[in-house]
């Protein structure tokens, strides 16, 4: 999780140290008395809801200006969607696509801003990006919205072209339905009479 603390690098551990009641000690993250291996497949593939424990808290994520859309537009991306069909249908199966700590870190996560790790600065992004994608280049980055959902307020320009099309989409198919209808109602209308009939009538 990420703190807004004093230092540059922020992990849970410091933030434990420090007696922040919002931080995850390794109880729960780990369990207790049913403590699972953190390399197994299922570890894996759950550890997105398992982050979104915390990440989804309004009460905690508020403190922080940190978004609660976090597991939301995990979910919604490739990535996410991909990783969720595993989970409810391949359990014990491994996927090579990226779930929260490989992008974040684990034991080391930065706050967002951090110019060392922070995935806010355009470079740590794309080295994150390129541990899967290695010939992502410099402007690979720039399609990601950090957990947000756009909004007049967060990424303008993307929201308004969602806007757009959320109108157009429907208004055109919707026109071309209209149309076929219309004309399929014709073809029965006119089944079985002459055409110039069929043409007299429609006077």
């Amino acid at each position: 999780m990420q703190y807004i603390t004093s230092t540059s690098t922020v992990c849970t551990g410091l933030g434990f140290q420090a007696n922040n009641p919002d931080v995850p000690a390794c109880g729960d993250c780990h369990g207790i008395h049913t403590i699972s291996d953190a390399r197994s497949v299922e570890f894996r593939l759950k550890s997105p809801e398992l982050c979104a424990k915390c990440h989804t808290d309004e009460k905690i994520m508020s403190k922080y200006n940190i978004s609660t859309q976090v597991l939301t537009t995990y979910v919604a991306d490739f990535h996410g969607t991909t990783v969720t069909l595993f989970e409810k249908m391949s359990p014990d199966q491994q996927t090579n696509k990226p779930v929260c700590y490989d992008c974040h870190g684990v034991h080391d996560i930065a706050k967002t801003t951090d110019p060392t790790k922070g995935l806010q600065i355009k470079k740590n992004m794309l080295l994150a990006c390129q541990k899967c994608h290695p010939d992502a280049n410099v402007n690979f980055p720039d399609s990601w919205l950090s957990h947000y959902i756009p909004s007049p307020d967060k990424y303008p320009l993307v929201y308004y072209v969602n806007l757009v099309y959320m109108i157009l989409i429907p208004v055109v198919l919707g026109g071309m339905a209209l149309v076929i209808a219309t004309d399929v109602y014709r073809r029965i209308r006119t089944r079985g009479k002459p055409a110039h009939a069929a043409a007299q009538k429609e006077k």
